[in-house]
């Protein structure tokens, strides 16, 4: 047996559901991407002033040899992270790829399996490194997966040949025999769903996107208020969003199929309800939220209530009005902000008096203008 196929065998036994090799040559086309748009890739410089994360400057993952000179092959398996069925309570809130802690802090099985994999490969003798390669055009180049117009890898073969999948790329020093490449469209020509379900324009092409617009940046990326003509856009989505993947027909058999239920995160499913977030303590956050969505800082507790209150607003529910009332006594005014938003989207003369009890009393200046804003529209 070729080292190659001990290499995927070990992949699909540790519960990956797809492994391909790619030859390790600079991703020209992803330089070219960059190089046409740069103004949308600026914001990923000072992401760990804001963010959990390191800057992002995605020009560095253009070149293998980067990070690992002497890389002779690019091992890229893929993750498949919608086999269990996610709790009906959190749909179209978070993420699924987040729900499914798939690159979070926390102990967990993607993990595990991750490191696992490395392991492996180290023991084969080989120098390893995991991640520094532009994951969907690695999978692609792999033959692993394809394209979407919507900017996600559909797996050729796995999960439904949907888009509820992740690439990992593993930059190896050994020469392996490379697959054949995927580097396709495999939309039908005249189908754009997923570019009209978008709600902010972020898919404002065939496979082009802004992700300075996509509601996902929108909820983790940003801090201070969310302006005021993308609220009602982000519809209840707090961590992330899954809009274009919904919307695309590729995806509907996998989406209809009967999964069974995943059981860890249905018990812990009550710690993210959206008036949860709103009130919730520095505690919760920490424990609770956090180990499992960790893009926005322990210290910015306040955007996930800020989000929260969004959600509620567009969620329409008077009976949700006694948390965005509550969230009223806040103490950032951010979140005081968003509650009075909601609470204008809401509607109804108890929501109004609220708000104009608060303009009596309240001393920052963010939430009187959105006060007086609010009362305009309402």
């Amino acid at each position: 047996m070729s080292l190659s196929r001990i290499i995927k065998e070990k992949a699909l036994e540790l519960g990956f559901v797809a492994a391909g090799i790619a030859s390790p040559e600079p991703f020209q086309i992803y330089a070219e991407e960059l190089a046409g748009r740069p103004e949308m890739y600026e914001w990923g410089r000072g992401l760990s002033e804001r963010a959990s994360v390191r800057d992002l400057d995605l020009t560095r993952f253009v070149d293998p040899r980067r990070y690992l000179p002497e890389v002779k092959s690019l091992i890229v398996v893929t993750d498949s992270y919608w086999e269990e069925a996610f709790p009906p309570s959190l749909s179209g809130k978070i993420g699924r790829c987040y729900l499914k802690g798939l690159f979070c802090p926390e102990d967990n099985l993607p993990k595990r399996r991750r490191k696992e994999f490395r392991d492996f490969l180290q023991g084969l003798g080989m120098k390893t490194i995991y991640g520094p390669a532009p994951a969907r055009l690695a999978g692609a180049r792999a033959g692993v997966t394809h394209y979407g117009k919507n900017c996600f890898a559909f797996a050729n073969e796995a999960a439904g040949q949907s888009s509820w999948v992740v690439n990992e790329p593993y930059l190896v020093d050994r020469e392996l025999e490379p697959d054949s490449a995927t580097l396709k469209l495999g939309c039908p020509e005249n189908c754009r769903k997923c570019l009209d379900a978008c709600p902010t324009g972020a898919l404002y092409a065939p496979l082009k996107m802004d992700p300075r617009k996509c509601i996902a940046y929108l909820s983790y990326f940003t801090g201070g208020e969310i302006p005021r003509p993308i609220r009602p856009k982000m519809g209840t989505w707090v961590y992330g969003c899954d809009r274009c993947q919904e919307a695309c027909p590729r995806n509907a058999k996998w989406m209809e199929k009967s999964k069974p239920v995943d059981e860890a995160l249905a018990a812990r499913a009550g710690d993210f309800q959206l008036e949860t977030l709103l009130s919730m303590s520095q505690e919760h956050y920490e424990q609770k939220v956090w180990p499992l969505f960790y893009y926005i800082r322990k210290e910015n507790r306040r955007l996930w209530q800020r989000n929260a209150a969004v959600a509620l607003g567009n969620l329409g529910d008077p009976d949700k009005a006694p948390a965005l009332l509550a969230a009223l006594d806040n103490p950032d005014p951010v979140v005081r902000v968003h509650a009075v938003w909601a609470l204008g989207k809401l509607g109804g003369p108890k929501a109004r008096a609220a708000i104009g009890e608060v303009r009596k009393t309240d001393e920052s200046e963010q939430v009187r203008e959105e006060i007086e804003k609010t009362l305009e529209d309402s």
